[in-house]
């Protein structure tokens, strides 16, 4: 959680105090312009990550072995990369104990967009062994045993080195056979049912954070309202005349029939949800890529243009239509099957924006089963309205036939495919985000003055082009909010932040101008880190008052853990990001996590 405003400035003083004092007890903190007489240290909370060790068995005789297994207890919305996490026995051990190779669990998989790849990491819960050979000279007696991890443990603000010990007792007895203890198998990287929220840019549908159950009332109910896009409400009189009950057909007849047509089309759709699922975090990852985004981007423009008329994209009825005549009263309930199949398939030209979002879902989960069953409830929810006008097909009658207000509809569709191309080119990252609010802003325009926002209405007028108008209105105010904010936030500077990325030279080219130094300590596998490059250093207010300032990057990615150490040590760098900023006159602050443009403006210009 990030503290703002009042609360945060109360909080950042009283730290600022406490590190002050702190600071001087130590002695201050060495560098090239002396001490920080100042030292505001925001270190990450110690409960987020507990570590505990137990032994098994207990007792064991010499010349045997035991597993020193270590759990480590990962807080909500906090993650451990796999990637140099390590056990090791720190002390305790009496001499003929020796420590093996440690044997990790399998981990969960995520893309991620800094590294541009796949990476394997920890959250909730997970235990690492560490095999223990006793010899057979090994003096008995009681032993307590001190373990420690060394890991990197991230949050949504931060990313933090973690050395956590923990004990655990162990009994050597003498004049017994050694009890007998099968090593662990090692696991390998497994593809994650879930990713944490925690974890910056991972992407996700509107589906995480639901149980199975919500998550297929949602499919369903999304279903349902996709019955009436224009690519599927044509699929109603093909229901109608090619399965429904006609005169001297029972109602079961036609039940059964409409069924198995909708059955055909559930199969479409689980075999796509099988195939995501079996490409678990990769799919995911492959969905993730710049590219497959402007792609997708270009397909939702080029079948915007269908429903506009620019030109035509035959993909439902039409084709089906012959298809049915030629099947019909050859294929029996297989030929109805078949059609079902192909139905399902050419009625994705409308509704591939939820597909596509779907998929994205089920690769992220990696489960066969919730794939096949998240797409056979979403096909299900499309053809419940099939089943029934198939089964009852007096109640078509009641339905509207295609005419102008189809048109509207397929109109509308259009604008809301343009919006989804316009999402996916902002999911790209491709665009800069002032050029991208721009472009929002005059699409919002456009579609608000479509859907009627300066349409006249008179006394007369009915509840539609009220409803109509308001809905335009609300679709302008947004674009004149998607206009004001590049213009509040002003075009972005020119020259953006002048780094070095050595330490020692910002220190001593800080020393030699009379400038102040900011430090900013950062790493690769760091989302907080990567954040601050994109949205707090690129700030023309930042940038601006960073030309006072000798700016440097010092990259954390491969330190060893003796210049981790030596950071602690010098600048109290127990995580990344940790900005260190240092006076002229020595003085400073050292802040661990995430730190906003408003934030940092603030700190900047508290340094002299």
């Amino acid at each position: 959680m990030r503290v703002r405003g009042p609360v945060a400035a109360l909080l950042a003083a009283a730290l600022l105090l406490a590190g002050q004092a702190a600071t001087r007890a130590e002695g201050g903190l060495p560098g090239g312009l002396g001490g920080l007489g100042g030292l505001e240290q925001l270190q990450p909370e110690q409960t987020n990550f507990i570590v505990s060790a137990a032994v098994e068995p207990a007792e064991q005789a010499p010349d045997g072995r035991v597993l020193a297994k270590l759990s480590v207890k990962v807080a909500a919305e906090h993650y451990v990369w796999r990637k140099g996490l390590v056990v090791e026995l720190l002390s305790g051990a009496p001499a003929g104990v020796t420590a093996g190779e440690p044997v990790l669990p399998a981990s969960k998989q995520k893309y991620d967009k800094y590294a541009k790849e796949t990476v394997d990491y920890y959250d909730g819960t997970f235990t690492v062994t560490l095999p223990l050979e006793l010899a057979a000279d090994v003096a008995p007696g009681d032993y307590d045993l001190t373990f420690r991890a060394r890991y990197t443990g991230c949050g949504p603000d931060l990313c933090s080195f973690r050395r956590d010990t923990a004990s655990a007792h162990l009994r050597v007895v003498a004049g017994a056979k050694p009890t007998p203890v099968e090593m662990p198998t090692a696991a390998p990287p497994a593809p994650a049912p879930t990713v944490p929220a925690a974890v910056h840019g991972a992407g996700a549908s509107g589906f995480e954070g639901k149980g199975l159950l919500g998550v297929l009332l949602a499919a369903f109910a999304g279903g349902l309202l996709l019955a009436f896009t224009p690519c599927v409400y044509p699929l109603i009189p093909i229901t109608i005349s090619l399965v429904g009950a006609t005169a001297g057909r029972r109602r079961l007849d036609g039940f059964i029939r409409s069924a198995i047509y909708v059955f055909g089309i559930s199969i479409t759709y689980s075999v796509a949800g099988v195939v995501a699922a079996a490409g678990g975090a990769q799919f995911g990852a492959w969905l993730q890529q710049p590219a497959v985004y402007i792609a997708l981007a270009v397909l939702f423009v080029l079948l915007a243009g269908a429903m506009f008329e620019a030109y035509s994209i035959d993909l439902s009825s039409q084709r089906l239509q012959r298809l049915q005549v030629r099947l019909q009263g050859k294929g029996g309930l297989l030929g109805i099957w078949l059609i079902g199949v192909l139905s399902g398939a050419a009625a994705t030209a409308c509704i591939a924006p939820v597909v596509v979002g779907v998929l994205l879902y089920v690769g992220q989960r990696g489960s066969l089963l919730v794939g096949s069953l998240v797409f056979f409830a979403m096909a299900w929810g499309m053809g419940t309205p099939l089943v029934v006008l198939g089964t009852f097909t007096g109640l078509a009658q009641a339905l509207p036939k295609s005419g102008e207000w189809l048109n509207t509809v397929k109109r509308a569709f259009g604008l809301a495919l343009l919006g989804v191309a316009l999402y996916y080119v902002g999911k790209s990252r491709l665009v800069p985000d002032y050029y991208f609010r721009l472009v929002e802003g005059a699409f919002l325009l456009v579609a608000g003055v479509f859907v009627g926002a300066f349409d006249l209405l008179t006394a007369r007028s009915g509840w539609w082009p009220r409803l109509r108008k308001a809905a335009g209105l609300l679709l302008v105010t947004a674009a004149v909010a998607a206009f004001l904010q590049p213009a509040m936030a002003r075009k972005p500077a020119a020259e953006p932040v002048q780094w070095v990325d050595s330490e020692a030279q910002a220190l001593a080219q800080g020393k030699a101008e009379g400038k102040p130094v900011l430090l900013d300590f950062w790493a690769d596998w760091c989302p907080p880190c990567h954040e601050m490059f994109e949205k707090t250093y690129v700030d023309p207010r930042v940038v601006a008052e960073s030309g006072r300032f000798v700016m440097a990057r010092v990259d954390m990615t491969d330190f060893s853990e003796e210049q981790q150490i030596d950071l602690r040590k010098r600048y109290a760098v127990m995580a990344a990001p940790t900005t260190v900023l240092i006076g002229t006159d020595g003085a400073g602050r050292s802040v661990a996590g995430y730190v906003g443009p408003g934030e940092m403006l603030a700190l900047m210009r508290s340094v002299k």
